[in-house]
């Protein structure tokens, strides 16, 4: 059977629906207590400089990938909820061999339901949502998770939510649903394959990684505020998707590629 963007109709609204929920408390499961994931709360940020708890010890060498959800590997605006082709594959993926944090501007409720739906592996660990301590300016300031940026990447489809972490941050292209093809998890999965490769045989922290590899090459974008940042970006069109950089001398690699920039 082909595969299907869309796998929520428009019914998906009744799960994170403000309106809805509260009407139907007394049949709606509490999604956030049925996980063995965390998530970010004000009571947890007033006790603690960092939003999640520390990094459990069976994942302390892996690497951390903090995920956005919005228009980055969902869409789900208008109501019905459309997922990224290849999303099982990546999501596999980071079971095995990452420590996933989902880090959204959407509500709590909203998060959680989306996560249940696409996560079939259980591999996010901890959801951070909307909240004022970090909300208002829109970046996600990754030095409130308390994590070693030498092994911490953020994938984003907005550069402004990676402003000041660009040597730690992947752009993707906006994802809107329909059924169009779409490559871009599957590009992110062959580069997360390759850095976690190069992770455990070169020992690479990810900045250095993300300087040398040509599977995401750097660029210049426009940002919400006008300006312009320079951001790694997905390739999805890249059909070989082998190990580059050790063929290539780095100096080359750290020019940037402004012929292929993405606009955003």
């Amino acid at each position: 059977m082909p595969f299907s963007q869309r796998i929520r109709g428009a019914s998906f609204r009744e799960e994170y629906d403000e309106t809805f929920f509260l009407q139907n408390a007394e049949v709606v499961e509490d999604l956030s207590s049925a996980t063995n994931r965390s998530t970010s709360s004000s009571s947890f940020l007033n006790r603690n400089t960092h939003i999640i708890p520390p990094k459990a010890k069976h994942l302390k060498h892996k690497l951390t990938v903090v995920l956005d959800l919005d228009e980055t590997i969902v869409y789900a605006r208008d109501g019905p909820l459309y997922v990224r082709p290849h999303i099982d594959e990546l999501f596999r993926f980071l079971a095995a061999h990452c420590e996933t944090i989902v880090w959204t501007s959407s509500i709590r409720r909203y998060a959680d339901a989306v996560v249940s739906q696409v996560d079939k592996f259980a591999a996010v660990k901890h959801i951070v949502y909307r909240h004022p301590s970090w909300c208002g300016n829109q970046v996600k300031d990754l030095k409130l998770l308390g994590r070693d940026l030498e092994s911490t990447l953020i994938i984003e489809n907005t550069p402004d939510c990676m402003r000041g972490y660009e040597a730690n941050g992947l752009l993707v292209e906006d994802y809107t649903g329909g059924e169009l093809e779409d490559r871009t998890l599957l590009s992110l999965l062959n580069l997360l394959q390759d850095l976690v490769r190069c992770r455990d045989v070169e020992h690479l922290s990810v900045p250095e990684y993300l300087r040398r590899t040509r599977l995401a090459p750097l660029c210049r974008v426009v940002t919400d505020k006008g300006n312009y940042m320079e951001c790694h970006c997905i390739n999805s069109e890249l059909e070989d998707t082998r190990t580059y950089f050790a063929e290539v001398p780095a100096s080359s690699l750290l020019q940037s590629d402004f012929t292929n920039a993405i606009v955003c």
